[in-house]
């Protein structure tokens, strides 16, 4: 644990001597985790499949932003001259198929107007996602991404939630067992991180991080004070919280994995389907927000005297 927080802590002091292609090359990075970010669990193609089954105008607005930050981020990249050829290609398809969710939201809002059952708006707003799954795989290779970063990949866009949403509207056998697939990794990794020692042993982990002269900056480095193991202790064990909250919240829609199938098997309608397997989003969401800052704040924190 100490030496990624030396890291961070490194990368922090030397961004401003970065050559202009490490710093872009950098900006590629955090641009490709801004769209699995809004493309992904709780985001974009989560919104938009909730919007197809439940048709409630927030989830139509909020797929509509995250559409948008989507395509700011892709007009980033494609000015960003550190993209090779190959690259730029991926985006490109990545790019039409968000531009093609986006223009569906308002062709569901008119079949939902007219009446629509829920399969029909689904099969007439479908959009292969193939080029856009495999391009954005393509832009991510070349990078070294963290657990944290990988649970929010499993999780979201072509993963996950989207397999899942699938099956629950369409019942085929190949997203019950794409999403089996998903859940389970983004699984193996959330117990992965609650095994790291800062979770495990908070305070020890806490104590150690405040009395490192390798990388917090003050004369008295040595001697932590009370205060400050406790505050960071505590972050810690909140940090501990909101990933047990996203493991459980990955885990029951798992298990309800099966109830879909034994939902189909007794022939109910995809909007009884979408009722019974509804899981709140809400604290897993809110979970994987607080976590994206975990090392910024806590390493904020030490460099206080």
């Amino acid at each position: 644990m100490k030496s990624s927080f030396r890291l961070w802590i490194g990368f922090m002091c030397l961004t401003a001597a970065l050559s202009a292609p490490a710093l872009q090359a950098g900006e590629i990075k955090d641009d490709l985790a801004e769209i699995v970010r809004q493309m992904g669990y709780g985001a974009g193609i989560h919104n938009f499949k909730n919007y197809v089954l439940r048709g409630r105008p927030e989830y139509h607005t909020d797929a509509r932003s995250n559409f948008a930050r989507t395509l700011e981020a892709v007009a980033r990249l494609e000015k960003n001259a550190e993209l090779t050829a190959a690259e730029q290609q991926s985006l490109a398809a990545v790019k039409f198929v968000v531009e093609s969710y986006n223009a569906g939201l308002d062709q569901v809002t008119e079949l939902r107007d007219k009446g629509w059952r829920i399969e029909d708006i689904d099969r007439a707003v479908i959009i292969d996602d193939t080029s856009a799954v495999k391009g954005l795989d393509s832009l991510r290779k070349r990078w070294t991404w963290s657990e944290l970063e990988e649970i929010e990949f499993q999780l979201g866009y072509g993963k996950a939630i989207h397999n899942f949403k699938n099956y629950v509207v369409r019942g085929r056998e190949q997203y019950h067992t794409e999403a089996l697939e998903n859940f389970l990794a983004a699984e193996s990794l959330l117990a992965s991180q609650l095994g790291q020692p800062e979770f495990s042993m908070p305070q020890a982990a806490a104590r150690s991080l405040a009395s490192d002269k390798d990388w917090v900056d003050r004369a008295d480095a040595a001697a932590a004070s009370d205060k400050t193991v406790e505050e960071i202790t505590r972050m810690l064990r909140d940090d501990r919280t909101a990933l047990e909250i996203v493991e459980r919240t990955a885990h029951a829609y798992r298990e309800h994995l099966d109830l879909i199938e034994r939902l189909i098997a007794m022939q109910r309608s995809v909007r009884q389907i979408d009722l019974a397997v509804k899981i709140n989003d809400g604290p897993a969401k809110s979970a994987l927000v607080r976590l994206q800052g975990r090392d910024a704040r806590i390493a904020a924190r030490l460099s206080r005297p």
